[in-house]
């Protein structure tokens, strides 16, 4: 919508995927959340099982323009070797991961900006289009805060906090070629925990 209006919003739609597995011994919803930072693999408890994934290291993009129509998030292509691969990175902090039957295989297409950080706002030229995007992988966690933000925006004409430095303005108009894009939001998304 927004390249039909003339808008050019920066994103590069990511594919990111995760594993939930059967229900394992031992496994409750009160365990925390294990972050292995420098193989970039996180694991929480879900419905008595494990939901586990990470973040590769050459991720892979799509051109939402090349994918059907029709096309919805649980039809994104996965790659289970990737998982596997990143459970052999952890295989010594977190064996149950290699063993673990698998429940199910999911993903999504997160969109990734070339500095790890969200646009969102008015776009400039364009009265009443607001931008919400680039959540970098972390739009479930962040999406109520976003929501209610540029809810208040658009009824109040002003944000409910300071959000300039996510402005779509401190991107409009720079004209970064796809690769070098890509490259960057390569780059943001291996170290989303900060194995940087």
């Amino acid at each position: 919508m927004a390249e039909a209006s003339g808008i050019r919003i920066p994103l590069v739609p990511t594919r990111h995927q995760l594993f939930v597995t059967e229900p394992l011994d031992g496994v409750h919803a009160g365990l925390p959340i294990v972050r292995v930072m420098d193989a970039a693999v996180y694991a929480r408890p879900c419905e008595g099982g494990l939901l586990w994934g990470g973040y590769e290291e050459g991720p892979r993009f799509f051109d939402m323009d090349e994918l059907p129509r029709d096309f919805a998030t649980p039809e994104t292509p996965l790659d289970a070797d990737v998982l596997w691969a990143l459970a052999d990175d952890v295989s010594s902090q977190l064996p149950v991961l290699r063993d673990a039957p698998v429940r199910e295989h999911r993903g999504g297409l997160p969109t990734m900006t070339g500095d790890g950080q969200h646009i969102l706002g008015p776009a400039p030229g364009a009265e009443g289009f607001f931008v919400a995007g680039g959540c970098n992988v972390s739009g479930l966690s962040v999406s109520p805060a976003v929501g209610e933000a540029v809810a208040a925006w658009i009824v109040d004409g002003a944000p409910p906090l300071d959000l300039a430095e996510l402005s779509i303005e401190r991107v409009a108009g720079s004209e970064v070629a796809e690769d070098e894009l890509r490259r960057c939001a390569a780059w943001e998304y291996r170290p989303f925990y900060g194995a940087r």
